[in-house]
């Protein structure tokens, strides 16, 4: 077996634990190694956005259900409430609605609860994290590079990823660009439980300060308040008396905005001055890249800091995963990533720049602006919708290399890829319960020693079909370059309209484009689920998918299998599953079984016609 690659992370924050997670999960031997005693134990709260949200998906299959779960996800016609310093109502932001267009939430979330998310998730797939430690150096030994610990130790690995923040060691050996630059305003972050202001968002401007509020499930509100001032004075304060002089920065304010600074616990408020650097190209130098605030440090007038950080992790799992040498692709990873976050850098400050000013006209221009057009600017959209790039299949995501299978033949023994397994989920709904069904599936899948990828509604929510769409919508392009390499297809379709979902279908039919001239699937096995209560549904739905599979010559499999939930994960004492859950393991034990004598047999590549 090939020898796993090896990485160093300098920082166990969000992105570096976020990165830990990425590469582990991809089988790459991943070591942290982190500054502080202790990993995320303090802060308020932040906004993973749908780009962050979307990074996480990408990152692991569990990432980003498990944000979700520990924080607030934006319902339907969630509203953020935009108000004066006197409580006057001057417009109302659609961040549901913004929300479902975008196909993510946007999830408000404890940055105690991320840290722990993240930390888990990397240590469940293999990474290791040493604490008290920091990275002071770095050397270049050829094929790998030496990194210099605080405590006098050496480790060599493949690579070094630089994730430690915005006064980064490892930039600074780097490029030795000097320190960030202090952006004129300050900010104070705490956490309230039980404020009347209720589970709602809030923007409230004032002269000189605003104060960003949002819920983070349970009855607790985290709110930000970014203060005009020069450097220093308000960290030099300490966070009892940071806490005091904005409760007299804020007299006359609207009562219960008050009130929520007052109720917070001083020992949870966390006061940090404002910096950000100018964007710069060279995040690579060999063997070793920067990511997150080491990289690209903004202000948080965007609140893209955190979500621009797991973008970069979700790419440099991807590139580092591939078969592409490692200096090739920490070079294609910057390239990737440069222009973008230097644009969200630029947008971010400038936006800042308007949220603030201390005198009557600035005030004044900055409450015109947000009755006539929102708080934020208009490219905020841009942001948001950040999508990973289709990639070329990589192993399966267990965090260990996708095993091989020996077979036998009359000429030796010969080495045989695992079979590959993509499952199609017919729902619009993002993280609806055919994802989720699709998704364990999948699981199942990898645990029978087969590579798996799920393809959700929102991803193959594509424009009307056209041949050769492929060649200029990525997501097109991604989902048949997925079904050209599957030795098996899993179709799993929500039964409340009583026949296949007419998305699906759809995203079947650009199987045309695979190298037609006929929608040929040729050989592969069909597995096919249909999601929902009703009885009539799933006979109905179930007969079409095994339709569509015989009308695309694949190789339907004998167990169509209707369920209405998501079944338990299996118990580690052994218990027997659930009926529904029996059903789907035969289901995908058939499609794995038919998929692997595929593969055995080295038919042709989709589309070929006899």
């Amino acid at each position: 077996m090939a020898r796993r690659r090896s990485v160093v992370v300098a920082g166990g924050g969000i992105g570096g634990l976020a990165a830990a997670a990425g590469l582990a999960v991809r089988g790459i031997d991943v070591t942290v190694v982190e500054r502080a005693g202790r990993i995320g134990s303090g802060g308020s709260g932040l906004v993973i956005y749908s780009n962050g949200v979307r990074a996480a998906d990408a990152l692991s299959e569990r990432l980003g259900g498990r944000i979700r779960a520990v924080g607030h996800v934006t319902r339907p016609g969630e509203v953020r409430v935009l108000m004066d310093a006197e409580g006057t109502v001057l417009a109302e932001e659609q961040i549901g609605a913004v929300a479902e267009a975008l196909g993510a939430p946007q999830v408000p979330v404890l940055r105690s609860a991320l840290h722990r998310v993240l930390l888990d998730e990397a240590l469940t797939a293999g990474a290791a994290v040493r604490l008290a430690t920091a990275v002071t150096d770095y050397t270049p030994v050829g094929d790998s590079v030496t990194v210099q610990l605080s405590d006098g130790e050496t480790v060599d690995s493949e690579a070094l990823v630089g994730a430690d923040g915005i006064h980064s060691a490892v930039r600074a050996r780097m490029l030795g660009d000097g320190p960030p630059q202090y952006r004129g305003y300050t900010s104070v972050r705490g956490r309230t439980r039980g404020s009347v202001l209720g589970q709602r968002g809030h923007v409230v401007n004032g002269r000189g300060i605003r104060l960003l509020i949002a819920p983070v499930g349970g009855d607790v509100l985290y709110w930000t308040a970014e203060i005009t001032a020069p450097p220093g004075v308000w960290p030099a304060l300490g966070a009892a008396g940071a806490q005091r002089a904005l409760l007299e920065a804020l007299d006359g304010w609207y009562g219960p905005v008050v009130d929520l600074v007052a109720g917070a616990e001083p020992e949870d408020l966390v006061v940090t001055d404002i910096h950000d650097r100018d964007p710069v190209p060279g995040w690579v130098d060999g063997r070793v890249v920067l990511l997150g605030d080491a990289a690209h440090p903004m202000v948080p007038a965007l609140g893209q800091g955190a979500n621009m950080a797991l973008e970069d992790a979700a790419v440099l799992a991807e590139v580092l995963a591939s078969s592409a040498e490692v200096p090739g692709a920490l070079v294609a990873y910057a390239a990737e990533r440069t222009d973008r976050a230097a644009a969200v850098v630029l947008a971010s400050r400038r936006l800042g720049a308007l949220d603030l000013g201390a005198d009557r006209p600035d005030a004044d221009r900055r409450q015109a602006r947000t009755k006539s057009v929102g708080r934020q600017d208009t490219a905020l959209a841009d942001v948001l919708g950040w999508r990973p790039r289709p990639r070329p299949r990589r192993p399966a995501r267990t965090g260990q290399p996708g095993p091989t299978t020996t077979v036998r033949t009359e000429k030796g023994d010969t080495a045989m890829r695992p079979p590959h397994i993509v499952l199609i989920s017919g729902s619009l709904r993002t993280g609806s319960t055919s994802d989720r069904v699709a998704q364990w599936c999948a699981r199942r899948c990898a645990e029978q020693g087969a590579t798996a990828r799920v393809f959700t509604g929102a991803e193959i929510d594509f424009p009307a079909y056209r041949p050769g769409l492929a060649e200029t919508h990525e997501g097109a392009a991604a989902l048949l370059g997925e079904l050209r390499s599957a030795d098996g297809v899993i179709l799993v379709s929500p039964t409340y309209h009583a026949s296949v979902s007419g998305l699906l279908k759809n995203a079947l039919d650009y199987v045309n484009d695979m190298g037609g001239p006929l929608p040929y699937l040729e050989g592969r096995a069909i597995g096919t689920v249909a999601v929902g209560a009703g009885a009539q549904g799933a006979v109905s739905t179930l007969t079409t998918l095994r339709t569509v599979g015989h009308a695309l010559r694949g190789w339907p499999t004998p167990v169509g299998v209707a369920v209405a939930q998501v079944p338990a994960e299996p118990s580690a004492g052994g218990a027997e599953p659930g009926t529904d859950a029996a059903r789907l393991v035969e289901m995908v034990s058939q499609a794995v079984w038919l998929g692997r004598a595929r593969s055995a047999a080295r038919t042709p590549v989709l589309g070929a016609v006899a």
